[in-house]
């Protein structure tokens, strides 16, 4: 959230350079136009903010004037705010997770690996083969989100003997041209609060190939490790 503010300031002042140079600027309606971009942001903050002293900030920067607090208490400032953000979005995504995958069991086309941690779902039956770990299967896998935002897109080889073992446990017996989406709950995700704050993982994947001939090493560097 901070970054995404600073950017649109950046912008904003990148136009406002611009438009000055060229004389068409309007600083009322610029003042207002970053203002309304500041209040529009200010709950996702997950943080009550004193508007007075918010203004007094900004004053006091523009005009080169010193502040009550040091630099370095700022960024302490906003450090401990995105923490305390993270922490609350990471409550809401876990409790998110836990109700859909409780939801999810209950369709009979789902199956459990892991109660309530490990699910997937035929889409699509494959016809021959099943991959096994020590397999490199070509796959186009697509990783996203519970609100759907896509982390990760590939259509290459995927090392299966290096790949997470949640998601390893999930693809083992896949057929080729065989489609499933797969369910990861968080606690299963690697370096999980650094990454998707408890987000629910779901992967679509199809093997394209249940394993792909010998290649050269220098070939290797083709191949993807996911999670």
């Amino acid at each position: 959230m901070l970054k995404k503010i600073v950017l649109i300031l950046l912008i904003f002042i990148h136009v406002s350079i611009i438009a000055k140079e060229q004389k068409e600027i309007d600083v009322k309606k610029l003042s207002e136009a970053i203002g309304h971009v500041i209040g529009k942001n200010l709950e996702d903050f997950g943080v009550e903010l004193d508007l007075k002293q918010l203004h007094k900030g900004i004053k006091n920067a523009v005009k080169n004037k010193s502040s009550s607090i040091k630099d370095k208490e700022c960024l302490e400032s906003l450090n401990n705010m995105q923490k305390n953000i993270n922490e609350k979005i990471s409550v809401k995504n876990l409790k998110q997770a836990n109700a859909f995958l409780t939801k999810n069991a209950l369709d009979k086309d789902i199956i459990e690996i892991d109660k309530n941690k490990l699910q997937y779902k035929v889409l699509k039956k494959g016809k021959s083969g099943s991959l096994k770990p020590y397999n490199i299967p070509i796959v186009k896998l697509t990783g996203k989100y519970l609100d759907g935002k896509v982390f990760t897109k590939t259509n290459e080889a995927l090392i299966l003997s290096e790949t997470h073992s949640a998601l390893q446990k999930a693809l083992i017996g896949m057929k080729e041209n065989e489609k499933r989406q797969i369910f990861i709950h968080p606690e299963l995700i690697i370096d999980n609060d650094l990454l998707n704050l408890n987000s629910l993982v779901i992967y679509d994947i199809q093997i394209i190939k249940i394993d792909t001939k010998k290649q050269p090493l220098d070939h290797l560097a083709n191949q993807k490790t996911i999670l």
